[in-house]
């Protein structure tokens, strides 16, 4: 029993000595005056790296004298404020509660940070208690304010989940060091990334890490990432290059670069290289510019600034491309999305009315979140929290989601991770499929003491992609070799208007990205080549597929035909209908171009009604667009109208699918 007891009493004297805060001084260490003098000089060096933001600094002399004397508070304080801004936040907040234990009073600030250690751990209750206890004359009682709120949003709203599976994406990306920022193409196939890790010529920034820079990687086969290669060509490697954004077919790309206050850029991919970026003259002033993405049509920049007349601190904005490729004003995108504090990491998906960004102003979990809006009736709506476990008490952002809505890519720092800012996949889930996540990536910030969290059965709903994700390859029609540059025009037929024109890359491949409720006309076209158009009519019900395309075009020489796949009439009718016109202009264009040209204009017709009719229909209408070609200036020596009727079948009569590929216009070259 007196050994029981004695042991007792030396396990209470430990705990004791533990909790008493000792100082440097004579009296504390009479028998180690060089140890102590040793010990001071390092935490006198620390505390000036410390007052001059130099936190990589300071990191060593104070540990050194650490070692020395553990148990003082004021110490423990510094070596807290020095790993939080280093984003060592697990080790930080260990310094942070060992200085409280030794005096809560060690400085004016230590309850607004314990208040961030308890919502860190979604103690949301006790770190509101915190949060009320910050002096009113403390530079953070605003902020503790805006925190107190967030724990409430946290406390009423943990239990409404998210189905999802949260994944580290892997150590072919991941690194000890920070990656961030994941850009990924629509279909999801190519992801590109900022990382601050080492490297043969990399070098400190002032913060303590290396400079930022961009790195890219391919989906492989068995749905894993390859290992991740520096980008050629658009990283500086004397200051920060970060990737931002990129367009739906993967050819420009938006950059950030610590230019001054930060500026963003822009680059275009020629062949396999991308060009020398050039700074956004019309976006970048001598705030702060970051985090911006482009619109599913490349024709709209969403970016973040901190310029003056905003709401806050970094607001989001747009700025549009106008008829001759310029950008305009920026515009800011108002008060329902944007706050008093910072609104950053946009996303827009290729739906084109989706918007995705993160924020510390609207209510959250803690830090910053991931919200949506979506652009309705000319006005964006509220903001929408994304939800638990996607948010948390951390920081959440850089979230970018496919086509299809249903794997998202954000940054992170997690326990388990490869170190720093790891890159995560999340899988949304559809309503069938039993919830779950990693119980360890509940801490964002990679608060290591984990809470249990009473998680109820309320789900957040998925909302369906609407939009048609037109992946598509050209390729000469005799050789089957893919042609590289060839021209792809996307037309809004309906309101004859072009909205998109870009090249294929070296592999002869394309990316679209088809927002349901609009009637497209595409058009792919190559230098000594026939045209290729298809038609699509998406309505604005239709939801989330994919469409493959293999087009192959035919060079031009005598015999070889197309056809007119956006050239319309109305039902049983010789009437062009105005949907028409960009494709009759396409013709116009190619005939234009090659004056020696002659061609035959050919109707044709399903099998519904007798042969005499369909022949005269099919007639009348080959000679409207040869009337059309002729008004337009095309000499009338070099065309023939000619009406086949069902002749000429392409397709079966016997589907109502089969009967409107048989009613057509053709384009044959005969001389």
């Amino acid at each position: 029993m007196k050994k029981i007891l004695l042991t007792i009493v030396s396990m209470m004297l430990t705990l004791a000595a533990y909790s008493q805060n000792i100082e440097f001084t004579k009296e504390a260490f009479p028998n180690d005056k060089k140890g102590l003098k040793e010990a001071k000089k390092n935490m006198a060096e620390g505390e000036k790296f410390l007052s001059e933001g130099l936190f990589r600094e300071a990191y060593e002399p104070l540990l050194k004298a650490y070692m020395f004397n553990p148990n003082n508070a004021k110490l423990n304080y510094e070596l807290f404020k020095c790993t939080y801004n280093l984003k060592k936040e697990s080790e930080s907040f260990s310094y942070l509660n060992r200085a409280y234990t030794l005096d809560p009073n060690v400085d004016p600030d230590i309850t607004y940070y314990k208040g961030l250690e308890r919502q860190a751990s979604y103690d949301f209750e006790k770190a509101i208690e915190f949060y009320s206890a910050v002096p009113a004359s403390s530079k953070w009682k605003k902020t503790a304010e805006k925190r107190t709120r967030d724990c409430l949003f946290g406390q009423n709203s943990i239990g409404k989940q998210v189905r999802c599976f949260i994944d580290n994406i892997g150590n072919n990306i991941n690194t000890q060091y920070d990656e961030y920022n994941p850009v990924v193409t629509a279909d999801g196939r190519m992801i590109y990334f900022t990382s601050r890790r080492a490297y043969k010529k990399a070098k400190y920034s002032d913060d303590g890490n290396f400079f930022e820079n961009i790195f890219y990687s391919k989906q492989s086969g068995d749905d894993n990432w390859a290992p991740s290669v520096m980008v050629d060509g658009i990283n500086n490697l004397k200051d920060h290059d970060a990737v931002q954004g990129i367009t739906v077919d993967g050819r420009k790309m938006l950059i950030y670069r610590a230019d001054g206050n930060g500026d963003l850029y822009e680059t275009t991919k020629k062949g396999s290289k991308w060009e020398k970026p050039k700074a956004i003259k019309a976006i970048n002033t001598d705030a702060h510019e970051t985090s911006a993405t482009y619109s599913y049509d490349g024709k709209t920049i969403y970016f973040c600034s901190d310029r003056k007349g905003g709401y806050g601190e970094h607001d989001i904005y747009r700025s549009t491309m106008d008829a001759k490729g310029r950008w305009g004003k920026p515009e800011n995108l108002g008060d329902v999305i944007n706050t008093p504090y910072d609104e950053k990491s946009v996303f827009a998906h290729p739906d084109g009315k989706t918007l995705y960004f993160c924020s510390d102003g609207h209510p959250g979990y803690g830090g910053y979140d991931i919200f949506v809006t979506t652009f309705v009736n000319g006005a964006w709506t509220e903001p929408v929290n994304l939800g638990y476990p996607v948010n948390t008490s951390g920081n959440d952002a850089y979230f970018v989601i496919t086509a299809d809505k249903r794997t998202g890519y954000y940054s992170s720092k997690q326990v388990g991770g490869q170190g720093g800012y790891d890159i995560y996949k999340i899988a949304f889930l559809g309503p069938e499929k039993e919830f779950a996540y990693r119980a360890e990536n509940d801490l964002i910030d990679g608060v290591e003491s984990f809470v249990d969290i009473d998680i109820k059965n309320e789900q957040v709903p998925i909302e369906e992609s609407r939009l048609t994700l037109l992946r598509g390859t050209v390729v000469d029609a005799d050789t089957k070799e893919p042609i590289a540059g060839a021209n792809i025009d996307l037309y809004d037929i309906v309101e004859n208007i072009q909205l998109l024109s870009f090249e294929s890359d070296d592999e002869g491949r394309f990316l679209l990205s088809l927002p349901s409720g609009r009637n497209y006309g595409e058009n792919i076209n190559a230098s000594g080549y026939l045209f290729h158009s298809e038609n699509f009519n998406i309505p604005d019900t239709a939801t989330y597929q994919v469409v493959e395309q293999v087009i192959e075009l035919n060079k031009i020489a005598v015999g070889k035909s197309i056809v007119l796949n956006n050239i319309f009439f109305d039902f049983d009718k010789a009437t062009l209908k105005p949907e028409s016109i960009m494709e009759l202009d396409k013709v116009y264009d190619l005939m234009t171009a090659n004056p020696e040209m002659k061609v035959e204009l050919s109707g044709h017709t399903d099998n519904k009604g007798t042969a005499a009719y369909n022949k005269n229909l099919s007639m009348q209408r080959a000679q409207v667009v040869m009337k059309y070609l002729l008004n337009k200036g095309i000499k009338k020596n070099r065309m023939k109208a000619v009406g086949y009727g069902f002749d000429r079948p392409i397709d079966t009569n016997e589907t109502d699918e089969g009967r409107a590929h048989n009613r057509r216009t053709e384009f044959t070259i005969i001389d």
